[in-house]
């Protein structure tokens, strides 16, 4: 019998670790888990009985009900399963649970990037996954979050107003009547494709890392903040661009238009964070201050959000016959950046199963699940 009170959250990363220790915290039974290949992730947790937590998601030690590399266990009447992975391995965590998700059972991708949820339900039913898995995703993760070692979080902030949506998007209410207990910032949306397409990584990341190379390759610049070093008012200027092609996407699928600046302010507002632009949002801001500047190419602000987030809308772009010059650019320069061909080895909408059809055709299939 699945039990919404028992939470398995799939990843060891920065997100897996503090909603692990957060709802831990809040008396939720929670299990951490991570493939094989990225033990080291879950060691220092198991060494240490537990993750210690501190910041504005909660202060506090919390003993997990359950650290493992067994997916069977970790997801085994757990009503609800996080899954907080790179993009990259979307389709391999659905390949590792379709045996084992049982009917019922819901899953949160957090987040999605774009498509994830449709990559994750073509590869869950390719593989004998069950179609009714309730599956859905968010638009970000929940928190501004750092490990400070292997079993410490430091919550910098917390997301006031987080976007979800199930598929079909008939589904949602269901998914959130299930899912608020956890996360009441959860708010719903019209469908997956309004997930998909505003996640904000996509819009500030790539920019921030491209044109702060001598920062991020520099051997006498030491450590930099990525935020109020890296986002200038020129490096904003450009991002409030990449913005524009992504709400000019937004408009061509009829989806409500937020802005990347009115979005940040919905998420961090409650914690001081403000400005009229990027530049302004950035410069002073309480929870971003102190993120540090990536020392490398090999980043997930390059390696998830330009193949998982800007090739992809970039697709979905093309097919509404909507023009995308500054996406396009910012593809190819870390394309050539990391010598590796992101529109050959990102999501499409090919690869997503939408080959010959319109937006009207996608739009339907995403609200109730059929074309």
């Amino acid at each position: 019998m699945n039990n919404d009170s028992t939470v398995a959250i799939l990843g060891a990363g920065n997100g897996g670790l503090c909603s692990a220790a957060d709802l831990t915290l809040r008396g939720f039974q929670v299990r951490l888990y991570e493939i094989p290949e990225f033990v080291e992730n879950i060691t220092p947790v198991e060494e240490a009985g537990g993750i210690s937590l501190r910041g504005v998601a909660g202060e506090g030690f919390a003993k997990l009900d359950l650290v493992t590399e067994n997916i069977e266990k970790a997801i085994h009447g757990a009503g609800i399963i996080l899954v907080i992975v790179h993009s990259k391995s979307h389709k391999s965590i659905a390949r590792i649970c379709a045996p084992y998700l049982d009917n019922g059972q819901l899953v949160l991708l957090v987040p999605g990037n774009c498509g994830g949820v449709l990559e994750f339900r073509n590869e869950h039913l390719k593989y004998g996954g069950s179609s009714q898995v309730l599956l859905a995703e968010t638009t970000s993760l929940m928190y501004a979050v750092k490990k400070t070692n292997g079993n410490s979080i430091w919550a910098r902030g917390v997301k006031k107003y987080l976007p979800l949506a199930a598929f079909p998007g008939s589904m949602t209410e269901a998914a959130l009547e299930r899912l608020r207990p956890l996360y009441q910032q959860f708010s719903p949306v019209k469908n997956v494709l309004e997930t998909s397409f505003n996640n904000l990584n996509n819009v500030v990341h790539p920019v921030g890392l491209l044109m702060n190379m001598g920062f991020v390759e520099g051997e006498r610049s030491g450590d930099w903040f990525f935020y109020t070093d890296g986002y200038t008012q020129g490096v904003g200027e450009i991002g409030e661009q990449l913005d524009k092609e992504r709400l000019s996407i937004v408009r061509a699928y009829e989806l409500p238009e937020i802005s990347v600046v009115e979005a940040l302010l919905r998420y961090y507002g409650h914690q001081g964070m403000n400005g009229r632009n990027l530049y302004e949002l950035f410069r002073d801001s309480p929870i971003h201050h102190p993120a540090p500047g990536p020392k490398t190419t090999d980043n997930r602000m390059i390696t998830e959000d330009v193949p998982y987030g800007l090739v992809p809308l970039t697709c979905f772009a093309r097919l509404a016959g909507v023009p995308t010059p500054t996406m396009d650019a910012v593809i190819t320069m870390a394309s050539v950046l990391n010598k590796t061909d992101y529109r050959m080895t990102g999501r499409t909408v090919e690869s997503l199963g939408f080959e010959g059809k319109t937006p009207g055709e996608i739009q339907q299939y995403v609200d109730i699940g059929s074309f």
